[in-house]
């Protein structure tokens, strides 16, 4: 299953089946975000602004993915507030907050974040590219879990990663530029969803396209054991 999402729209289950969700989040200056945890694998991207995640400082283009049930935070906005996409293969109906919820934290499950930012890089370098440019965030492991920024010059394809396998799914997270994309052109930002297996031929817009694959691991499709 493909298909476009645009920022600001959630998607949630449908009749018990799992669904892609994707929502925006806008944090104004200063605002902290308790440590939490979710029941689902997720990736976050920050899109505009700055602030920390932890001790990780964040800054448009980081990328956060946490697996179920691993506390993360405290996520406060910096000076010029902080907006961020999170990002899931099936919806999650909210947090569940720490220190408060300890006695629903499942503690003998694996547990795994990573954090990464790519290589800062100036917005008008895009309409100078002359060749399309990969960056690898999070190396493509046996689970299938990856992310790497993808920067493409006007009317470019994007290509498949050789080393990267789509077990669960991806999203495309469109941040700058524009995409051809089944007959229509998508404008960023914007978010594409492509379901586990599946091949979506794109290319880049006239003014070229900046975008973050973000790839779940096989689990993610699979409900924890209780």
């Amino acid at each position: 299953m493909t298909d476009v999402i645009g920022s600001g729209l959630e998607r949630s289950p449908l009749d018990g089946r799992p669904s892609p969700q994707v929502f925006l989040v806008e944090q104004p200056p200063g605002w902290e975000l308790q440590t939490h945890f979710h029941l689902h694998h997720q990736f976050q991207v920050v899109l505009r602004g700055s602030g920390s995640l932890g001790r990780h400082a964040v800054e448009p283009l980081a990328v956060h993915y946490a697996s179920p049930h691993s506390g993360y935070g405290p996520l406060v906005a910096g000076s010029e507030g902080l907006d961020y996409l999170t990002l899931r293969l099936v919806g999650d109906t909210g947090a569940w907050y720490l220190p408060d919820a300890r006695e629903h934290l499942a503690v003998r499950i694996p547990k795994q974040q990573l954090h990464a930012s790519p290589a800062a890089d100036p917005p008008e370098n895009l309409a100078l590219l002359r060749h399309p440019v990969q960056e690898v965030l999070i190396a493509p492991d046996d689970t299938g879990l990856a992310a790497w920024l993808v920067r493409l010059p006007a009317g470019a394809p994007c290509e498949e990663r050789d080393d990267a396998r789509i077990d669960a799914g991806r999203f495309y997270v469109l941040t700058r530029g524009s995409l051809h994309i089944q007959n229509d052109l998508l404008e960023g930002p914007a978010v594409i969803y492509v379901g586990a297996s599946e091949v979506l031929p794109i290319a880049s817009g006239s003014r070229g396209a900046e975008m973050l694959v973000l790839q779940f691991p096989q689990a993610a499709l699979y409900p924890l054991p209780t």
